[in-house]
């Protein structure tokens, strides 16, 4: 199939029986059909791209009047009026000059980074990405991460799990986490992301984040917390009441005036156990120390020596009362 034709088809310029001999060609073949692709993928960009070049539809007249005999030779069937033709002729020059314009921005275009992607699984893990910045993620996260080339950004994936983010400041590269239909934006600072299906709680340590869910956006500074769940629509903004939830990052219990249904919490997160508590009346007990994250029977004989509780095991279970 000539080009010529084929650059009719893309004009609209066919007879019926002509559109029929190309769609029969396009059909015959699946390379024939990725020929005609391409051929209409590079028009399309020829057309803006002709509004820069310098070719004028009668100069490329004038070139095509070299070969019009031997192409009008394999036509029948009618005349063809020069308006016409003078509409190939410019497509047939303008083409390979769309090819080669095509070819010298395709080839000298950035390329975005390849996502490199982190997973845990039982234990947490640090890791530095390739702007410089480094990440902690908690037992059980998987990320992706990558540098878009085009619009100079830094993004991160959270699929699930929990990371913390210590952003290397670069101004011409905003740092973005995405977490399923949260978007947290920033430059350098430091903070936490944790997603858990449809909910993502974002803490911020140092800085400020700018924070965008469905409907709403709101700007985080250094200890104020946000919870969001895209499915119910909660957007829950206040203080950080603790820091345990750096626990992952410094392996530390840091527990100041902190009660016992929150400490509970943190130690089933963090163990991956079946902790309960079956009594009521202790669960804000609270306690003032640090425990490092060692044997969690040890922790658990400490919290009931301080407290004066019972601590058992029942099978997989761990009671307190």
């Amino acid at each position: 199939m000539d080009d010529i034709l084929l650059t009719k088809y893309l004009l609209n310029e066919t007879s019926e029986a002509e559109s029929s001999s190309v769609r029969t060609w396009m059909a015959a073949h699946p390379d024939n059909a990725r020929r005609f692709e391409q051929l209409q993928r590079i028009w399309k960009t020829s057309e803006s791209l002709g509004k820069e070049l310098t070719v004028s539809e009668e100069d490329a007249w004038r070139r095509f009047v070299q070969h019009r005999d031997s192409v009008a030779s394999a036509r029948k069937g009618g005349s063809v009026k020069p308006i016409t033709w003078l509409r190939y002729a410019a497509a047939v020059v303008l083409l390979p000059l769309a090819v080669w314009a095509l070819y010298t921005v395709w080839s000298n275009r950035p390329v975005d980074s390849v996502p490199v992607v982190y997973e845990t699984e039982a234990s947490p893990q640090t890791d530095t990405l390739a702007d410089g910045s480094v990440i902690t993620l908690n037992s059980f996260a998987a990320l992706r991460y990558a540098q878009e080339a085009r619009t100079q950004q830094r993004v991160a994936t959270l699929d699930e799990g929990e990371v913390f983010f210590n952003v290397k400041s670069d101004p011409n590269r905003p740092f973005i986490v995405q977490s399923g239909e949260v978007t947290v934006r920033v430059l350098g600072t430091s903070f936490h992301v944790k997603r858990v299906g449809d909910e993502t709680e974002v803490i911020v340590e140092s800085g400020h984040v700018k924070v965008t869910g469905p409907r709403r956006e709101v700007e985080l500074s250094l200890g104020r917390r946000l919870l969001i769940n895209t499915a119910t629509h909660r957007f829950e903004e206040g203080a950080v009441s603790d820091q345990l939830h750096n626990y992952y990052v410094d392996n530390r219990f840091v527990l100041d005036n902190t009660p016992l249904w929150r400490l509970v919490e943190v130690l089933r997160q963090a163990y991956h156990a079946d902790i309960r508590i079956e009594n009521p009346k202790i669960r804000d007990l609270r306690m003032t120390t640090t425990f490092h994250r060692g044997d969690l029977d040890k922790i658990l004989h400490v919290i009931g020596e301080t407290l004066r509780i019972e601590v058992k095991r029942q099978g997989n279970k761990i009671v307190l009362r």
